[in-house]
């Protein structure tokens, strides 16, 4: 018994602002009313996806004969004399932990019954991802855009900026995901960092045939309305093992789900060759300063690179951060855009949140 190969179709509708999306049609089958209705009160929220509940074998039994289920979601006890193992669709065990597993099921994907509904979901779409293959781009799906923000200079507020960036588009209206791509990550005391995987997932996915709209779908977490993001590489060696052609393929794949308009990018302080890979696959580039003597320097050295300026200058537009209304500014062509003034030891979660809805960063809202 085996549902590893099995082919599926993938159903398109035409959602809001005539944007294509895949909606997963799934049947969800226990005896227990009480906990499908629990589980049906939070699924039917989600856009993506179109649930059956069946409480009675006969009723199961019916629609599996007469209808298409992408996803059936099965309790063991409501499916006994029923064939339940169809080559377009993927049938998955809701697991009592409590209970064993007859034998007859042991080699059904399993998901554990009794746990938050939203993690069911994104465990759903995990597993469909996995055996409904690649569909390639969707006529008619959004654009996405790339924002890239990046500093020589460590300390700067860079990350800071990028989350006042990703949450201002949020607050305006675009779906934005904040991507973090340094080595060592910051952005944890604005987006709250769990055991859940994330950008190593996806990484390590690449090059496999899934379907990567639904994988990503199922990863993403999010911080408020509009505004999602991954979990950081679990390891910075993650990180460094990504090639320049894999991290290019991650970009592209993101974008390519049509599930954000806006992508923001929070880079590291390297300019290597990924580095300017990233600035070759962005539509705009932000380059955060500090007005201090050392990370003058920096971004002196930065400016003299020709290579870079000659290429990706007409993307880049600097704002300078800590700034006290007296400080020397390196001069360079790349216009600044914004000024961010000195706050005497702010709450970064309070700080962000301000900075987001203040006037003071409407700058940033013309990089999209």
């Amino acid at each position: 018994m085996t549902i590893i190969s099995i082919e599926i179709k993938v159903n398109i509708n035409k959602g809001k602002n005539g944007v294509e999306h895949m909606i997963l049609k799934i049947a969800i089958a226990d005896k227990n009313s009480e906990y499908i209705r629990r589980i049906l009160n939070v699924l039917e929220t989600y856009g993506d996806i179109d649930v059956s509940v069946f409480t009675d074998e006969k009723s199961l039994e019916g629609a599996l004969d007469n209808r298409k289920f992408d996803v059936l979601l099965f309790d063991e006890s409501i499916v006994q004399g029923i064939v339940i193992e169809k080559k377009d669709m993927l049938s998955i065990l809701l697991l009592d932990e409590n209970t064993g597993v007859d034998e007859s099921f042991l080699d059904f994907k399993k998901i554990y019954k009794y746990q938050r509904v939203s993690k069911i979901y994104q465990q759903i779409l995990e597993a469909y991802s996995e055996v409904c293959g690649d569909t390639g781009n969707i006529i008619g799906q959004k654009a996405t855009s790339v924002v890239s923000f990046y500093s020589p200079i460590g300390g700067c507020g860079k990350t800071t900026l990028a989350l006042i960036a990703a949450t201002k588009y949020a607050i305006q209206g675009y779906q934005c995901l904040y991507l973090n791509l340094e080595e060592i990550g910051s952005q944890s005391f604005y987006l709250p960092q769990s055991d859940a995987k994330g950008l190593s997932e996806m990484a390590a996915n690449l090059g496999e045939n899934i379907n990567f709209t639904m994988k990503l779908q199922s990863l993403i977490q999010k911080k408020q309305d509009r505004l999602y993001y991954l979990a950081q590489f679990q390891s910075p060696n993650d990180l460094y093992e990504l090639s320049e052609d894999e991290e290019k393929e991650l970009i592209d794949v993101i974008c390519n789900t049509g599930l954000f308009d806006i992508l923001v990018i929070d880079m590291g302080v390297s300019v290597n060759q990924k580095a300017l890979a990233l600035f070759e696959l962005s539509d705009k580039i932000q380059v955060i300063e500090k007005p201090d003597v050392i990370s003058m320097e920096k971004m002196k050295c930065f400016y003299r690179q020709s290579h870079i300026i000659n290429a990706y200058g007409n993307k880049m537009s600097r704002t300078v951060n800590f700034y006290r209304g007296k400080d020397n500014i390196v001069e360079t062509d790349i216009p600044i855009v914004g000024r961010i003034n000195v706050t005497q030891n702010p709450d970064p979660t309070q700080f962000v949140e301000a900075m987001a809805k203040d006037s003071c960063t409407n700058y940033l809202l013309q990089m999209i």
